[in-house]
């Protein structure tokens, strides 16, 4: 072995070990009492995830790994449930995530079910090697999304946003066009997947409202669904957005040093994306096999 082929080597083993950041989420609900939620975010290589998934995937989970399914589609899978288990893990502890299964439901939409985990929703999202999730009680849905900032986006995004909605980010965020677009495009489907309705509804319905910048983020509200609020992170080339009730429904209480820690988290996985891409092609023979659905 070369001593470049050391180096990457080295640099390779660094990058395999997965990133994970986790957050509780206490909650204060006149009507119901003190809730806990908690959030993940993950970053892992799929030939990590591959090699460890017997820790972490549920039999069912596991049957969804079909050798049809294309290396991107698989690696958004197991990105995407293993960040859910982190989150579940950091909710309770004392269960073995194997055990409990995340299945996607007649609208695509993931169903939490084990026992123990009784009356818990799961929202997650992925984006290439990059995943975030939110496990949550029931009684206080919540939905969870995470984007790329793409410039090449920007039309496409223009095109799906309101121009009062540009108006009111633009004056509360100074960021580039595409950063502001993605992170309304990440708050309106956030808000979709609370409402369990997804992206079949006219764009303009999930429109925001107000926003308001307090560090490390945006706080905003919606146009129609006023009973809810948007949390908006942003860090390297990634964004996320957390939609859950607003007061007085229900009062979230987290330190500003525990979303900075999430955002710093936010901001390594897009660090380790950028290298990734930044990586030599792999040498003939070294191409894996893959096939489509």
């Amino acid at each position: 072995m070369t001593g470049e082929e050391s180096a990457e080597s080295a640099a390779g083993a660094e990058a395999a070990v997965p990133l994970v950041r986790s957050l509780r989420l206490t909650l204060e609900a006149p009507r119901t009492g003190p809730m806990q939620a908690t959030l993940a975010l993950a970053s892992a290589s799929l030939d990590w995830l591959d090699a460890h998934r017997g820790g972490f995937l549920h039999a069912d989970e596991e049957a969804l790994l079909t050798d049809r399914l294309h290396a991107r589609r698989r690696h958004g899978l197991l990105i995407g449930r293993y960040a859910a288990k982190c989150a579940l893990a950091a909710f309770r502890p004392d269960l073995d995530p194997r055990d409990l299964a995340i299945r996607p439901g007649v609208l695509e939409q993931p169903i939490l079910s084990g026992t123990g985990v009784e009356n818990l929703g799961i929202s997650l999202s992925h984006a290439g090697p990059v995943a975030v999730a939110v496990t949550f009680p029931e009684a206080c849905p919540m939905g969870i999304d995470l984007e790329r900032i793409q410039p090449a986006n920007v039309a496409l995004l223009t095109r799906q946003t309101l121009a009062a909605e540009r108006r009111h980010i633009a004056a509360r965020l100074d960021a580039p066009e595409a950063e502001r677009l993605t992170r309304l495009w990440c708050l309106k489907e956030a808000l979709s997947k609370t409402l369990r309705c997804g992206l079949t509804v006219p764009l303009e319905h999930l429109a925001v409202g107000s926003v308001v910048a307090e560090p490390p983020g945006l706080d905003v509200t919606f146009a129609n669904f006023a009973q809810y609020r948007g949390l908006s992170l942003a860090a390297g080339d990634l964004a996320a957005a957390l939609v859950l009730p607003r007061p007085p429904a229900a009062a979230l209480a987290v330190e500003a040093a525990a979303w900075e820690e999430l955002r710093s988290g936010l901001a390594e996985a897009a660090m380790r994306w950028q290298a990734e891409d930044a990586a030599p092609p792999p040498r003939d023979g070294d191409h894996e096999e893959t096939g489509h659905r």
